[in-house]
């Protein structure tokens, strides 16, 4: 089975939210050359990380249409009120508007671009328009530590990740204390492999500073890619104390959980990350800690939801795919296999399964396999289901597939022990003898697989059958 990966992320916090602090450094109206423009309104815009956006809005709006204002002084007002729109829910087109007028006005306003380019970057825009505005304004302020360090985010989600650390490097070098910068550049070496320095720039960004959530979630996948999976946890669940209302914090740390085999935590957490927001990866890591349990319906049943909400998911049809498998649908398992690589092409997992599972289907046909002298009227494992008492017995009874399974193999079993004289049928005896005290030892230990066990001895008594 295909594994999820843990999230990690190098979207910074938003941007634009206190932007207008460095702008606010720069802006400066020539409020001399403007005897009609009263100071209270160019004042307030110059200063606006002061006031609230709607405020602010307001009063760069009337510097903004003073006819006595420069293009100059006008570009920087619209720059700040773009800040002011982006800070709102819904005024990320008021600020791309704003921003394109600040620059057709004043050419050489480093700050329209570096504050265009965040907005196209945060908006899931042309990265690459995003990385020409960034690289415009590091051209007019190479000073900029701050239009390095968003234009490393832009390399880095493009997986160029040289430039991206370059431009890390020299927003630090400009910024020595850029906890976001450390933060950020911490992704990249995730993403290139090297954890050990991401674990290090993880570090410096929480001394620098300790209140951002995401900078704990993404230490935390690095730790576990080293296999520091108690540190792993702890950086999880510090996420989660400052920020329990993301869901992708319970999904990382389910998957830290499943990483140590604790399925019934991950699915707890994995049942919290759906319940703030149901997404096709948080019900396919659950369904893929239900498939380790051994609990293939509740399994089977999150694949469906997740496909439903997302069609073209390719891990949770690989991972269904392992599910199907197992339960001896091979022919749905084929498809499943199919469909992922149609939309993974070079998906290595998708394409090894495939192949096996065409092997499987020329020696056994694409059906599940069914017991091999079971009368149509029976139902039910092989014993009596009033008087289980072990746990795994009581799974089986609780479970139609794993109950076929069983009274396949007793079937099975019986059969070819009739067929068997002497060293034989004692050879058999002992082999079904082991299966059935491993099975009942090993139920419920990390790693076992109640359905795959019986799957794997009903085939091999139905290939000694033939």
């Amino acid at each position: 089975m295909q594994v999820s990966v843990q999230a990690i992320s190098a979207v910074p916090w938003r941007r634009h939210a206190f932007g207008a602090l460095r702008f606010a450094a720069g802006l400066v109206l020539g409020l001399g050359a403007c005897p009609g423009l009263a100071a209270g309104p160019a004042v307030e815009c110059a200063a606006g990380s002061k006031a609230s956006p709607s405020e602010l809005i307001a009063v760069c709006t009337t510097v903004i249409e003073q006819a006595a204002v420069s293009a100059k002084e006008q570009s920087a007002a619209l720059t700040t009120r773009a800040d002011a729109h982006a800070r709102t829910s819904s005024g990320l087109t008021a600020a791309l508007k704003d921003l394109d007028r600040a620059i057709a006005l004043d050419g050489r306003n480093a700050r329209a671009y570096r504050l265009r380019g965040d907005l196209m970057r945060e908006a899931g825009g042309d990265p690459s328009k995003a990385a020409a505005d960034l690289s415009t304004a590091i051209s007019l302020d190479p000073d900029d530590a701050e239009a390095f360090e968003l234009r490393g985010v832009v390399y880095t989600g493009q997986r160029r990740l040289d430039r991206a650390l370059a431009d890390y490097d020299q927003a630090i070098r400009l910024k020595p204390d850029f906890a976001q910068a450390y933060a950020d550049r911490g992704v990249a070496f995730y993403l290139r492999g090297d954890n050990e320095k991401a674990v290090r720039d993880y570090d410096e960004a929480i001394r620098l500073d300790p209140d951002r959530p995401r900078t704990y979630t993404n230490r935390a996948a690095a730790y576990k890619k080293l296999g520091q999976m108690e540190k792993a946890l702890a950086d999880s669940d510090e996420a989660i104390r400052r920020d329990p209302k993301v869901p992708e914090y319970f999904d990382n740390r389910g998957l830290t959980h499943a990483g140590m085999k604790d399925f019934d935590k991950a699915i707890a957490d994995y049942d919290q990350a759906i319940r703030l927001q149901p997404r096709a990866n948080f019900l396919t890591n659950r369904a893929d800690s239900y498939q380790f349990k051994g609990e293939l319906g509740s399994a089977l049943s999150d694949y469906d939801a997740a496909l439903r909400l997302d069609p073209n998911f390719a891990l949770a049809y690989n991972n269904r795919a392992v599910l199907f498998k197992k339960m001896g649908e091979r022919g749905k398992a084929l498809a499943d296999y199919e469909a992922a690589l149609r939309l993974d092409p070079g998906n290595e997992n998708a394409a090894s399964g495939r192949r096996a599972m065409i092997a499987e289907i020329r020696k056994f046909g694409s059906e599940p396999p069914r017991p091999l002298n079971a009368p149509s009227e029976r139902s039910g494992p092989s014993f009596d289901c009033a008087t289980a008492a072990r746990e795994v017995e009581k799974v089986i009874c609780a479970d139609p597939q794993l109950s076929v399974l069983d009274l396949g193999i007793a079937d099975s079993y019986a059969k070819l022990l009739k067929s068997s004289r002497g060293r034989s049928a004692a050879e058999l005896r002992g082999a079904q003898r082991d299966f059935i005290a491993e099975r009942n030892a090993r139920f419920g230990k990390p790693g076992y697989d109640l359905r795959l066990a019986l799957q794997r001895r009903l085939d091999t008594l139905h290939d000694a059958a033939h």
